[in-house]
């Protein structure tokens, strides 16, 4: 299978946020987290996430991942669960460090275990852990881990 990266192009939105909202269900799944989900459309963090450096991994005109980062700090890494396994994140990864200088930091859910692995395959680390309330509309506990790579 073969797949391009690119910056991130308006003409994509819907895709994108089909495969975000896709599989940021699986994401909060893995926390019992399913009932605090919004589409990405409607998510309040819309204007923070398209502010971003976004690259989209894009197999035969469809979007099938993306990442994004800021300054130190990668922020979201998402593949369409039908195609994880497949290389996609890793390239997604080795492209965005190239834009990062380090130390790079990261957080994600502490039992997102397929995405820790990937993280730690590119020499990411634990350096922190906090269980905190999700809000106070919905106050159920999560945890999350803190990574670094210097």
């Amino acid at each position: 299978m073969t797949f391009q990266i690119f910056p991130y192009q308006q003409k994509y939105f819907d895709q994108l946020c089909q495969v975000m909202d896709k599989s940021r269900m699986q994401e909060l799944k893995s926390e019992d987290l399913e009932a605090v989900f919004i589409s990405l459309k409607n998510a309040p963090y819309l204007d923070y996430f398209l502010s971003c450096r976004i690259y989209i991994a894009v197999e035969r005109q469809k979007l099938v991942g993306f990442v994004g980062a800021k300054p130190h700090h990668l922020e979201f890494l998402y593949v369409d669960p039908d195609k994880q396994g497949q290389g996609i994140g890793t390239a997604l990864m080795k492209r965005v460090l190239l834009d990062l200088s380090r130390p790079v930091q990261l957080d994600v859910f502490t039992h997102n275990l397929k995405a820790k692995r990937l993280y730690q395959k590119f020499g990411f680390q634990v350096i922190d852990s906090v269980t905190e309330k999700w809000s106070d509309a919905y106050p159920v506990d999560f945890s999350q881990d803190k990574m670094k790579l210097n």
